[in-house]
């Protein structure tokens, strides 16, 4: 799908999986219908600058932007007009998200803040304040991420730090080094007890958001930087945009890659999954924006785990029935042995016995 003009910075699917919107490098933000790979109306316009990120509401009726130009702003989808222009930041903004219930919006900045605004009347709830220059950088906020339940909002910053706040009160909950470079974006599992985190060092990790203790192998394959990761609403999967002119899939399980990576022909820049997991968009320089039907990748993964599990059991039972065979023949052979101690004259001191009691407890001498 081609519409706009320059790189597209960032994507998102409607919840009703029949639409997704894209902002650009061209300072718009466009309407998809899905289905057709069309423009649904003119482009949304009110940005100066490049537009970076885009969330939509999970109601379906706000979409929220932020860009180079250091705003954010929140647009009502039905008049596809803009209901507020949001000014603190005083650096670009590079992120957007949603809570959960849509009266929430997090946006995070180079300015190295993470700003907490009421979608209703445009008024800021909360700031998280990151200090400290990084190398002579700004320690630009990347990625932000509000829990499941909206109590907590997840960010992630060019130190490799991930940290977590309570979001009444930015109160901070949860600090962990995550990544030796830039930690580009931050999800949530959908139950609430992971974080996954993907770096411009090439990798994605699991952590426990509880403890900040790394769980399992982190996700290897991608050849250059991560810039996006995605997560599918059962948390079965995520997928992730890098340099490398690619998008990949991994499980969430196994944390190996499913199927062929999907290649692109310029660096991929932003990832996002529809809500019923069947279809995934892409954007990237160019200005070309890119929609995969990934059911059947999903299909043949969930054969290939399915046959491993089962494979699994198989070996466990061939295990069992082994062991049991083994304990069942061990004692039978201890059945006889007593039978014939019982007959036979005690062997002489200096022939080694199968068996040899000592102070009450039996000790077994096995025979090379």
């Amino acid at each position: 799908m081609r519409g706009h003009t320059h790189g597209v910075g960032g994507v998102a699917f409607f919840n009703d999986g029949r639409r997704a919107v894209t902002s650009s490098w061209d300072k718009t933000l466009r309407i998809w219908d899905v289905q057709e790979g069309t423009l649904l109306g003119e482009p949304l316009q009110g940005h100066r600058g490049s537009v970076y990120s885009v969330a939509v509401s999970l109601d379906d009726k706000l979409i929220a932007s932020g860009g180079q130009d250091n705003t954010v702003i929140i647009w009502d989808v039905e008049r596809k007009q803009m209901e507020f222009k949001l000014v603190k930041h005083t650096r670009s903004v590079n992120c957007v998200c949603f809570s959960p219930d849509g009266k929430r919006l997090a946006s995070g900045s180079t300015d190295e803040t993470a700003v907490i605004w009421d979608t209703k009347t445009g008024a800021v709830l909360t700031t998280l304040v990151i200090e400290g220059l990084v190398e002579g950088f700004w320690n630009a906020v990347f990625s932000v991420a509000f829990s499941p339940d909206g109590l907590k909002l997840a960010c992630v910053t060019w130190d490799g730090i991930i940290r977590v706040c309570h979001t009444d009160n930015a109160k901070l909950l949860l600090k962990f080094k995550a990544h030796e470079y830039v930690v580009r974006s931050i999800v949530w599992s959908p139950d609430a007890q992971q974080l996954i985190s993907a770096s411009y060092d090439k990798t994605v990790k699991f952590w426990n958001s509880s403890t900040g203790h790394q769980i399992g192998q982190p996700c290897t394959g991608h050849t250059s930087r991560i810039r996006s990761l995605a997560i599918a609403s059962d948390g079965s999967f995520i997928a992730t945009a890098s340099s490398d002119k690619t998008v990949r899939l991994w499980s969430t399980k196994t944390h190996q890659q499913m199927g062929q990576a999907l290649e692109h022909s310029n660096a991929v820049q932003c990832v996002a999954i529809s809500s019923d997991g069947a279809l995934l968009a892409s954007g990237a320089g160019g200005g070309n924006n890119y929609l995969w039907s990934i059911g059947n990748t999903l299909q043949r993964q969930d054969g290939q785990e399915e046959y491993k599990e089962e494979l699994e059991v198989v070996q466990q039972l061939r295990i069992s029935k082994i062991v049991s065979l083994q304990s069942l023949l061990f004692f039978h052979h201890i059945h006889v042995v007593e039978s014939q101690q019982q007959v036979l004259p005690t062997p002489p001191a200096e022939v080694s016995a199968p068996f040899r009691c000592k102070g009450g407890s039996c000790m077994i001498t096995c025979a090379e």
